[in-house]
């Protein structure tokens, strides 16, 4: 008995560690090996509804980023329906918002975009798909610690099926790898965290 009461206060006390302090992980490390912490911004990117998209349209958001192509054959659409999935357990918070980004701007035009974001039916004010230049596109995966690049073939892209997990002071606090469950249940508890701090 006195064994199943330790091990129930040691996963409790795991749990709630893990959620009450979320690491700060947006920082790069300089040559001498200093921390040098920064924040995400946002400047030249068009969302699906053809209105720019800059830093004030994450102010007082905590909200979840990803890099994506409509097109994509492989790790997308198991991605997408995980991220609906999350974007209606928070339909009631308007403070949080998904923001993802086209690595494909070739072929991801703003209307195609619009389709795409219309398509899985959760509002535009929730879930903001994003377009700019490839080069502006990888500045941006630089600030989330995540790149990608086209494959041979012409039609896929190597990249993460990671997404980051954003607070308010625009700081990233995790990444989640959204292809496995335990790891999306565990995004669903972070950003639960953070809505409520």
């Amino acid at each position: 008995m006195k064994l199943l009461k330790l091990t129930f206060l040691l996963l409790f006390l795991s749990c709630k560690n893990n959620s009450e302090k979320l690491p700060v992980l947006s920082y790069k490390i300089d040559d001498s090996g200093n921390k040098t912490y920064y924040s995400i911004k946002y400047d030249g990117f068009i969302n699906q509804l053809n209105k720019p998209f800059n830093t004030k349209n994450i102010v007082n958001k905590v909200f979840v980023a990803n890099f994506f192509f409509t097109r994509c054959p492989s790790i997308c659409p198991p991605m997408r329906n995980q991220l609906i999935d999350i974007a209606k357990t928070f339909k009631h918070e308007n403070r949080f918002m998904i923001v993802s980004h086209t690595i494909d701007p070739k072929n991801d035009s703003i209307s195609v975009l619009k389709s795409y974001a219309e398509l899985t039916t959760i509002p535009n004010s929730t879930w903001q798909f994003l377009y700019a230049n490839t080069e502006k596109t990888k500045e941006q995966a630089n600030q989330f610690i995540t790149n990608f690049r086209p494959k041979k073939d012409g039609i896929d892209f190597y990249h993460s099926s990671y997404v980051s997990l954003v607070d308010e002071k625009h700081s990233i606090r995790g990444f989640y790898n959204i292809l496995i469950n335990e790891e999306v249940n565990r995004l669903k508890k972070d950003i639960a965290f953070l809505l409520s701090e």
